[in-house]
C-alpha cells in the first residue's frame, strides 16, 4: 500500500472540491431521474459515494495530522472498490440497497427473477453506464428502484452534512 502526501494547507481546499462535486453529483442524479434515466442516475449517485468516503479521509488525515503534511492511502485516487468499501462504513446498510429482492431463491431462478437485493458495488456502477456481452446476450443495467436511489442521495447528502459539521 502506497501512501500520497498532501500539504495540510492544501487539504480545506480539497475537503471543499470533494463536497462541492458530491452535491453536484446530487444535482445530475435529480436532473437524469427527472428525464427517466434512472441506470446514468445510479452511477453518477455511487459516484458521490465514492466521493464522500475520499471526503471522510480527508477530513480524518486533517485532523491527524501532526506536520506540514497528511498522509493518505494512494487507492484513495484510483480505486473504485477501495472508495466503496469506505463509504458502505459511511452510510446506513439500508440505503445501500436500491432494489430489494422480490422472490425466495429457494422457490424461484434467479435466471428468471430477482432473488438478491441490488446493492452498491462497482458491478452495478459498470452496469448502470455500459453495455456488455455476457454469457451470449446483451447485458445492460440492472434493476434500481427510484425511491430507493433517492433514498441512497439523501443519506450521503445527510453524511456529509454530519460531517461538514463535525460529528466524527
Amino acid at each position: 500500500m502506497s501512501n500520497v502526501e498532501i500539504p495540510v494547507n492544501q487539504l480545506d481546499r480539497g475537503l471543499g472540491l470533494c463536497a462541492e462535486n458530491i452535491r453536484r453529483f446530487i444535482e445530475d442524479v435529480d436532473l437524469l431521474l427527472e428525464h427517466s434515466s434512472t441506470l446514468h442516475a445510479t452511477a453518477l449517485a455511487i459516484f458521490a459515494s465514492e466521493e464522500l468516503a475520499k471526503y471522510s479521509e480527508l477530513r480524518k488525515a486533517k485532523q491527524s495530522a501532526t506536520g506540514q503534511t497528511a498522509s493518505v492511502d494512494a487507492r484513495l485516487f484510483r480505486s473504485h472498490q477501495h472508495k466503496q468499501e469506505l463509504a458502505r462504513a459511511l452510510i446506513p446498510k439500508d440505503a445501500l440497497i436500491l432494489s430489494p429482492a422480490a422472490f425466495d431463491a429457494e422457490a424461484f431462478d434467479s435466471r428468471d427473477f430477482q432473488t438478491e437485493d441490488v446493492e452498491v458495488s462497482p458491478a452495478l456502477r459498470l452496469d448502470c453506464v455500459f453495455v456488455d456481452w455476457q454469457d451470449g446476450e446483451w447485458a445492460y443495467g440492472s434493476t434500481v428502484e427510484v425511491d430507493r436511489l433517492k433514498q441512497f442521495t439523501q443519506a450521503i447528502l445527510g453524511v456529509l452534512k454530519a460531517l461538514e459539521s463535525g460529528a466524527p
